[in-house]
């Protein structure tokens, strides 16, 4: 099923219409993630096709096997081929192939899909028999082809027998009045109380404004995790560990946090030392330095010297980082744009 209710999905499903019932090759286009095999169903299931749709992905299987998924292969062509294989095409026969990645597919295939997709016939491995086949063919990439074209590593004349009919689908991160639809789809997809898990109102923001890189995959992957971890409840993010955010978003969380630990207590101090110098305009250096001691020594109880002030502050940015990583030190000092060694020579100097 489609969900999304942007106009770039709404024009997705329109032209998903038109298109499907002819036997056309689709091209489908778009980042990882973002559901592109989805659409390749979707062709399938309003093609009036009588066959099976049948998916493989060019780059998860080795090219030496490649050819034999695809084309078949006879018994006794290579080792191992103990009996006859007719092929992911011919399993699809009058139905829908769905090649995904399919700028990976090995140069020495391109040219025997070519053959198919101009003669509609195909030839096992071992064998000098040809077989007829009405497969429709349904390609997907997240790579710009024209690329590969000018690298020499895809054909041109492939290209134009795949990209008949382009169909392109955006990253979430530019339809992003979606993501609520999605989290929610997905809520009550993944967790089975009686009211699914939903997040705070301040949370929504922070959902809104992250990038979202692995797309509608990683939403998917981020809610069934929710739904694990806190199932029924009300989820305010910013309290949620680390760990179990994407690092994107335990990032922007973290520096919202060092920023507001940056800004606030300096204007304390600001506006301490403005209504001081306002109400008696010889104020000395040693009383502007009381007035930026806001605390005591936790030792002495003396207030603290100016460099004491600013090694407390230090050391609580410190503290902060770690414990939003969790206490991972290299995860901090990458947060604190600061190397590890140097964060680790500043922890060994404070006071026991």
């Amino acid at each position: 099923m489609f969900i999304g209710s942007s106009p770039h999905t709404a024009s997705l499903i329109t032209a998903v219409s038109k298109v499907a019932p002819t036997d056309a090759p689709v091209l489908i286009r778009g980042p990882t993630g973002v559901g592109k095999e989805l659409v390749a169903k979707r062709l399938h299931e309003q093609s009036g096709r009588t066959g099976r749709f049948v998916a493989i992905n060019c780059s998860a299987i080795p090219a030496e096997l490649m050819e034999s998924e695809l084309f078949g292969h006879s018994k006794g062509a290579f080792s191992g081929a103990v009996s006859s294989f007719a092929g992911r095409i011919r399993h699809a026969e009058n139905g829908t192939l769905f090649l995904d990645e399919i700028g990976d597919m090995d140069s020495s295939l391109q040219s025997k899909m070519l053959r198919f997709l101009q003669e509609g016939v195909v030839t096992p491995v071992g064998s000098n028999e040809e077989f007829a086949a009405n497969t429709r063919i349904i390609s997907a990439t997240h790579q710009p082809l024209e690329d590969l074209i000018k690298q020499g590593d895809f054909r041109e004349d492939l290209f134009f027998r795949l990209n008949v009919i382009p169909l392109s689908v955006a990253a979430l991160s530019a339809r992003g009045e979606e993501i609520t639809e999605f989290f929610e789809f997905f809520a009550n997809k993944f967790d089975a109380s009686i009211k699914p898990f939903s997040i705070e109102e301040q949370s929504w923001e922070l959902m809104r404004n992250y990038s979202w890189p692995g797309n509608v995959r990683e939403l998917e992957g981020f809610c069934q995790r929710l739904a694990a971890l806190y199932p029924g409840e009300i989820i305010n993010l910013y309290k949620v560990p680390p760990d179990y955010l994407p690092s994107g978003m335990s990032n922007t969380i973290l520096r919202s946090a060092t920023d507001e630990l940056k800004t606030d207590e300096p204007a304390k101090v600001k506006r301490t030392a403005t209504a001081n110098r306002s109400s008696s305009p010889e104020t000395s250096v040693d009383e502007l330095i009381d007035l930026v001691a806001l605390e005591k020594s936790p030792i002495t109880g003396d207030a603290k010297s100016l460099k004491d002030r600013v090694d407390n502050y230090e050391r609580k940015l410190i503290e902060f980082a770690l414990d939003k990583q969790s206490g991972n030190v290299s995860r901090a000092a990458k947060s604190l744009g600061v190397k590890r060694t140097t964060l680790i020579e500043k922890i060994s100097r404070w006071p026991k």
